[in-house]
């Protein structure tokens, strides 16, 4: 099975995915910062793309706004497969209390909301809740801010020359499964659903080639 080139969502980083590393080899591709903050997400994509070394055969994915992302850069990498984990297609997927906040300036939560606001993510446990709290912590606020815009200015990544898999949640908040057209479907799973169902997400990651 070849490597699997992984992004994860925004205000995440590589411990996303820890419990993925014991069925694939598993690559993470860092974020870079965004040339300015209008910068389009495809453009930032490409930009991306040029840092990933892809000369073997490879997977690619993400999860949430890592998909989307990898939606992109598949256009310049052309990796076997793309895995969406939790993502979308395009930004008419996203929830539409989330789109009604475009242009409205992206803060960083205070303290002792964070564990509400994982559980509403989707964590199931105190583990969860303190991995989520040092994740957001550690993304810079202006990448937040500019991926914020850029998820929403996004025109879509419909169509692709190489298959697509998708795994959802069915208790997703932020990316609803009803706007999606996922091939799994995980029962009981929010937005971290690597975190939460890990054996899910495992099981669908290492499904064969087709």
């Amino acid at each position: 099975m070849p490597p699997l080139l992984l992004l994860p969502g925004l205000g995440a980083d590589e411990r996303l995915f820890a419990a993925q590393r014991d069925i694939r080899d598993i690559h993470v591709i860092p974020w870079i910062a965004a040339r300015h903050p209008r910068e389009r997400l495809a453009d930032y994509a490409a930009r991306l793309a040029h840092s990933v070394d892809a000369d073997a055969p490879f997977d690619l994915g993400g999860a949430s706004f890592g998909g989307m992302v990898a939606l992109e850069i598949a256009r310049h990498l052309k990796p076997q497969r793309v895995f969406l984990i939790g993502s979308c297609r395009s930004p008419a997927s996203v929830a539409p209390w989330l789109r009604a906040l475009r242009g409205v300036p992206v803060m960083r939560p205070p303290r002792f909301t964070i564990s509400m606001l994982a559980r509403w993510f989707g964590a199931t446990s105190a583990e969860h809740v303190r991995l989520f709290a040092e994740m957001l912590e550690a993304t810079p606020l202006p990448f937040l801010r500019w991926a914020c815009g850029a998820i929403l200015s996004w025109s879509g990544a419909a169509e692709l020359p190489m298959p697509v898999r998708h795994i959802h949640g069915d208790h997703d908040r932020i990316i609803p499964v009803r706007s999606v057209n996922a091939d799994r479907i995980v029962p009981g799973a929010g937005h971290l659903l690597t975190l939460t169902h890990p054996d899910a997400v495992n099981q669908f990651l290492a499904s064969p080639c087709r």
